[in-house]
């Protein structure tokens, strides 16, 4: 009897004692910091990575190319691109004393990513807590595109920033209405469309949801509207005459075609960037696309309206770029265009999943997020893969082309950009168009006849750019052997 009763005692002690259930909402602000501290993680790789293995694109060369000139003759060739002048500028601000150096200019693409992580730590932080703050610059980090981004020499990370900076303060703007936020939105709105064109998209449903905004519930805000609209207008109206420049050039230009097929892998492009329809991605895709469901759900439940106008500004821009592209410049979409508007996508939904109260809920987001990470990670590391794998085989022709027995010839001034650097030994090289800044190791000529006369003893190899009007010319005139064809140009060596 005595045995009984002492245990049930020990049974009521043990009821007694008050045992607190942890509940992973109320540590939300510990994974968050987990999220930040591996964000920084992946921001020390990126210093690393380029000095181990450095990938250059054919655009990264002609941004070397481009701000390697003087200042002056940096700007006009600029005028003669397809892109706004700010990011050269930043460049030109940013490594005066670097510009001959590679790493130096990858770096200049990893300064965003760092000040995203200021704002996330500083501003993101007090206004959605930890777990936003973390989830966001870690997803940055990983997802869809970015990583890549992050270490080209192009202006996509500073347009992202930019953009990501216009995004919050449009919501400080229907918040506060404030004159801070509107100077302040208006100063990152004309950041971001001085950066690249097709920034103004966004940039201009971000306006359409102020003005909805005021014709529905504020119309005393309209002067305040109308004052920022007007300065937008007022400071962009110098360039105005260089973008109208820009696209009576692109006019004549040929297209490359799209498919609107492929519009279908920009619904989960925030996360996974792979376009093909093979196994494995379409089940990654499935995987994006419940997060996105799942997303779409938290936004509706909490009623976020930012949450929610950062979905709309994805989409909105997906759509309305893919037929502004198809009817104007000669490029069509690419995912790089994106990136801005995928960071959008990722501070939208972290800051739905950082007001997740439901322990299961957050589970299946994190969750989602880890697959989501390991599916983007491995697909980054085959395009990184195989990005190195094209330049080892593009350095491996020139340089068994770079002697004295060759002899080049540009069919377009963007092949001399990227490639005469490299091709430094050969014996001579010329350029058929005299529309560039060009250094003493090329010879302008519009006679490529002479070209082959004066040259009798040497392989002569005529560089074409991929869809030029002009290869059909030399291909129906001349002898042309293909030896090397790296998708934008070729090589093609001349019998005479």
């Amino acid at each position: 009897m005595s045995l009984l009763t002492s245990k049930q005692n020990k049974v009521k002690f043990l009821n007694n004692i008050p045992i607190k259930h942890i509940h992973m909402y109320e540590k939300r602000d510990l994974i968050g910091k987990i999220f930040f501290g591996a964000a920084i993680l992946i921001l020390l790789y990126m210093f690393i990575s380029p000095l181990t293995h450095t990938f250059i694109n054919v655009d990264e060369y002609w941004t070397y190319s481009l701000v390697n000139l003087p200042f002056m003759q940096g700007m006009i060739v600029a005028v003669h691109d397809v892109h706004p002048p700010l990011y050269y500028m930043i460049l030109y601000l940013l490594t005066p004393l670097g510009l001959q150096n590679l790493y130096v200019l990858k770096v200049a693409s990893i300064i965003p990513y760092i000040l995203i992580m200021v704002v996330s730590a500083t501003k993101i932080r007090e206004d959605y807590g930890w777990l936003t703050a973390g989830l966001f610059v870690f997803c940055l980090g990983v997802m869809s595109d970015f990583f890549i981004e992050f270490l080209t020499i192009r202006m996509y990370p500073w347009g992202l920033f930019f953009l990501l900076m216009a995004f919050i303060y449009y919501n400080e703007v229907i918040t506060n209405w404030d004159k801070k936020s509107w100077m302040l939105l208006t100063l990152f709105t004309l950041l971001s469309v001085y950066t690249q064109y097709f920034f103004a998209i966004t940039c201009g449903l971000i306006y359409l949801l102020i003005l909805y905004e005021i014709l529905t519930k504020h119309k005393d805000k309209l002067k305040e509207f109308g004052k920022s609209v007007l300065a937008l207008i007022i400071l962009y109206a110098p360039w105005m005459i260089v973008l109208v420049h820009q696209m009576q050039t692109q006019a004549g230009e040929p297209r490359e075609g799209f498919e609107l097929v492929s519009a279908i892998h920009y619904i989960t492009a925030f996360a996974i960037k792979g376009q093909n329809f093979e196994f494995e991605m379409i089940i990654f895709k499935l995987v994006a696309l419940a997060f996105l469901i799942l997303v779409l759900v938290l936004i509706y439940k909490n009623q976020d309206r930012f949450s929610a106008a950062g979905i709309f500004l994805m989409y909105g821009t997906i759509a309305i770029g893919i037929l502004s592209l198809m009817s104007s410049f000669s490029n069509t979409m690419r995912m790089r265009y994106l990136v801005p508007v995928f960071g959008i996508f990722w501070l939208s939904a972290s800051i739905v999943i950082g007001k997740i109260k439901d322990d299961k809920v957050l589970m299946v987001a994190l969750i989602l997020i880890v697959i989501l990470t390991s599916a983007s990670i491995a697909i980054t590391h085959d395009d990184i893969d195989s990005r190195l794998e094209f330049n080892d085989k593009k350095d491996s022709f020139l340089n068994s082309i770079n002697n004295n027995n060759s002899v080049i010839v540009y069919n377009t001034d963007y092949g001399y950009k990227i490639l005469h650097d490299d091709l430094n030994n050969t014996s001579k090289q010329y350029t058929l168009s005299g529309s560039y800044f060009y250094s003493g190791d090329v010879e302008f000529s519009d006679n490529f006849t002479k070209i082959l006369k004066d040259h009798p003893n040497k392989k002569v190899y005529l560089v074409n750019w991929k869809l030029k009007e002009s290869n059909k010319e030399f291909e129906e005139k001349y002898d042309l052997k293909k030896v090397y064809d790296a998708g934008h140009y070729s090589f093609n060596l001349v019998k005479h």
